[in-house]
């Protein structure tokens, strides 16, 4: 049902030499597939709204509108819950199916703007309604909103990005979304990495709804979710994850990776070092994967298994080598992982007010993205912000932006053209587009 394959930088290494491959990981759905169901898994569901004071007016409103676009998508077999916080949290609405859509959005005209930031309270509510509700069928999640830094309550990152990672475990995942330049971007990104959802933000109010609608797009059309990824190498090789996935707690050599949705494919980036065995042989094993992850087949949700999947290469001479092109996939992902480590690197000279060397990685990342019209677009977006010395707005864009590349789905037609364009980005299904600005709505 779910097709696992690895596809090396290069079939090949250096016979006599010790040699750096990298692999891709690729993982999606078989095209033969029927009985995988793509809008069959109940959805339960909280949106938790930030209500303090510097939401007041836009852009609560436009968050209540956010979450009144999320209950008219949702169907009677999904349950939500409202929660609003600022110093107190208020249950708006407690869990309950979609049964009612006026009913429903008519509570959020009870939330009004109020005094300070409880985050933490008012994310843990909001979970433990959907731990009250949860089923084996269906997908959980946490929806987060705030515009703010966290200062009242439980206000240690650590801690509250350590309990996301325990609700994760359990299956209840948090998703966060970041309002303005006020918040705590890296915060509001640890909960969503540990609580293993997804991490948004919008510049302006009116920038809101996008990340919304990415969201909602992608909880509908999820194939398979839960997804661990295991790999395994002989002695001589030395392994290395470059999209910093979360670790599966215990377990060595294991990720999470991101939720498989229609249309997608779920990408991980290996780097190997290989040393020479000496040992004669022209074709050696360097790396095996399997995969499990939980999917609906026929109305029930059952746990799947894939692999393993070998990576077999050959041992050939330099000039051999040589003549081996180079894997365009592969290449692709090598740079959008180069490019995501620099805008972190400039996101870090930024905060330190170190603008001379922000414009240094920036020139280092326009090498990097030679002829990739998306990264060249993305830069040009980020290249304003550093122009003007907008430390806050530079550093969010750039986080989001980093986050965003280790994390994506990638289109399957994403290789059939070497072009950019916003406008047939727009066309795909929102999860799935390669947005210039993360902080900007599409369109």
């Amino acid at each position: 049902m779910i097709d696992l394959k690895i596809v090396p930088q290069k079939p090949a290494v250096i016979e006599g030499y010790e040699n750096e491959l990298h692999a891709l990981v690729k993982i999606n759905k078989e095209e033969a597939t029927n009985n995988l169901r793509t809008n069959g898994v109940p959805l339960n569901i909280a949106i938790v709204i930030d209500k303090s004071g510097s939401m007041a007016g836009r852009p609560l409103e436009e968050a209540k509108r956010s979450a009144a676009y999320i209950i008219d998508k949702m169907r009677e077999q999904d349950r939500v819950a409202i929660v609003a916080y600022d110093d107190r949290v208020d249950m708006v609405l407690p869990s309950q199916k979609v049964t009612d859509k006026f009913r429903i959005k008519a509570a959020l005209e009870h939330i009004h703007s109020g005094g300070a930031t409880d985050l933490h309270k008012g994310w843990l509510t909001g979970a433990e309604e959907v731990a009250r509700n949860k089923s084996s069928n269906s997908l959980n999640r946490v929806l987060l909103l705030s515009d703010g830094n966290a200062n009242r309550g439980e206000v240690s990152p650590i801690n509250i990005q350590n309990q996301c990672g325990q609700l994760a475990e359990e299956s209840i995942v948090t998703s966060t979304y970041g309002l303005g330049f006020s918040f705590n971007e890296e915060l509001m990104i640890s909960m969503a990495r540990s609580g293993l959802g997804q991490s948004y933000y919008g510049e302006t109010a009116d920038d809101l709804l996008d990340p919304f609608q990415e969201e909602f797009d992608l909880l509908i059309n999820t194939l398979a979710w839960n997804i661990r990824l295991t790999a395994e190498v002989p002695d001589f090789v030395k392994l290395e994850l470059l999209n910093k996935s979360k670790t599966v707690s215990g377990r060595s050599n294991t990720w999470h990776l991101p939720d498989l949705a229609e249309g997608g494919d779920v990408w991980a980036l290996f780097k190997l070092k290989i040393k020479d065995q000496n040992d004669g042989l022209q074709k050696i094993e360097v790396l095996r994967c399997n995969i499990t992850y939980e999917c609906k087949i026929d109305d029930q949700s059952k746990k799947q298994s894939v692999g393993p999947v070998k990576l077999i290469i050959d041992r050939v001479s330099p000039t051999a080598f040589n003549a081996i092109s180079e894997d365009e996939e592969v290449k692709r992902r090598i740079d959008e992982l180069l490019f995501a480590g620099l805008q972190e690197r400039a996101r870090m000279a930024a905060l330190e007010g170190n603008w001379h060397r922000v414009n240094e990685i920036l020139n280092e990342s326009r090498r990097i993205a030679g002829s990739n019209e998306w990264l060249n677009e993305s830069l040009g977006e980020l290249t304003k912000y550093a122009f003007r010395r907008q430390t806050d707005h530079f550093s969010k864009e750039a986080m989001y932006s980093s986050e965003k590349m280790r994390q994506r789905l990638s289109s399957h037609d994403e290789l059939a053209s070497y072009s950019y364009s916003p406008s047939e980005e727009f066309d795909k299904k929102a999860y799935l587009r390669r947005k210039i600005a993360r902080g900007k709505r599409m369109g």
